[in-house]
């Protein structure tokens, strides 16, 4: 099918005479690069890359290919979802349940699902890497071919909050200076304008972007824009019942009061208000995370009194 699909694409604009840079314009939409996997038959198009194909082309969707061939299994969509969702704190047990998720989409669907899931599943795939192992191999090939794309859409979906959030972790090992590029200022100022997720698909993925954005903006001491992105996260939380990463925000609540208002006592007790909303979810790895955090954080606090 791959195969089929990409030498019908490169026949047709070959007809026209048409450049791959012709196709692509400012690659907003497809860059060369992905045009020419296409083309090659090393992956499939999403229907979206399909249709701006086919536009280009000035040819039908049908000329290419039965639109009902690249809809996704529900199998894969439940196992990408798990994926997604699943917390690992560095966990064996999670890690390895995260694992045997992989291993079954890469066995039944990778190679049939198109270019943006298999770069959703290749962005997953690094991000638990990083957390789980530490290990970075292909993260940043991933971010330098994408996630420029993420950033001038005007409403980010699915893999564009993977691909930040992916963009964030690798940026959280380096040091201060290099959370100040231009590229950072530009991945904040993105999440900050995309930020009205009521009754959204994205919502989870939004609060887990946000929460590491808070983070950067912690250590950037930017307050003001800190409490902005915190009440929207608690927000969208609130709207879309998002809550299990409830405890979490209402611990980066904890640092706000503590760092910026300085206000030890609300502080403690914000933790501890965290610390039990864990608990009533059933995590109890977070519960513990929790109190381990505020430890460390008022030992910060009180060294720099």
């Amino acid at each position: 099918m791959k195969l089929v699909l990409g030498r019908k694409i490169r026949e047709a604009r070959e007809k026209q005479k048409l450049t791959r840079e012709m196709i692509c314009e400012d690659e907003s939409k497809i860059t060369v690069r992905q045009l020419v996997r296409i083309e090659s038959g090393e992956s499939i198009p999403t229907l979206t890359k399909l249709i701006f194909i086919a536009n280009k082309l000035n040819l039908s969707l049908n000329h290419f290919i039965d639109e009902s061939h690249i809809k996704l299994p529900k199998e894969y969509i439940i196992l990408k979802n798990k994926i997604i969702k699943q917390t690992i704190y560095k966990d064996p047990t999670r890690a390895e349940k995260i694992n045997l998720l992989f291993d079954q989409i890469y066995e039944k669907f990778y190679d049939y699902i198109g270019e943006s899931e298999q770069v959703v599943i290749d962005v997953l795939r690094a991000t638990t890497d990083i957390l789980v192992f530490e290990n970075i191999q292909f993260e940043s090939g991933l971010l330098k071919e994408y996630l420029q794309q993420s950033l001038i859409k005007q409403e980010l979906v699915e893999i564009d909050f993977l691909l930040i959030y992916l963009y964030l972790l690798y940026t959280s090992g380096k040091n201060t200076f290099y959370k100040m590029t231009n590229l950072t200022n530009e991945v904040l100022k993105k999440i900050i304008s995309n930020s009205n997720y009521s009754n959204d698909s994205n919502a989870y993925l939004a609060i887990r972007v946000h929460i590491f954005a808070l983070h950067f903006l912690s250590e950037l001491k930017d307050y003001e824009t800190y409490k902005q992105l915190l009440d929207i996260s608690k927000t969208i939380s609130e709207e879309n019942q998002e809550f299990q990463k409830k405890p979490i925000l209402q611990m980066m609540e904890a640092k706000y009061l503590l760092f910026h208002l300085r206000d030890i006592e609300k502080a403690k007790e914000m933790y501890g208000v965290a610390a039990k909303t864990a608990m009533l979810l059933g995590d109890g790895i977070a519960h513990d995370q929790i109190l381990l955090e505020m430890e460390k954080d008022l030992n910060i606090f009180e060294t720099n009194q």
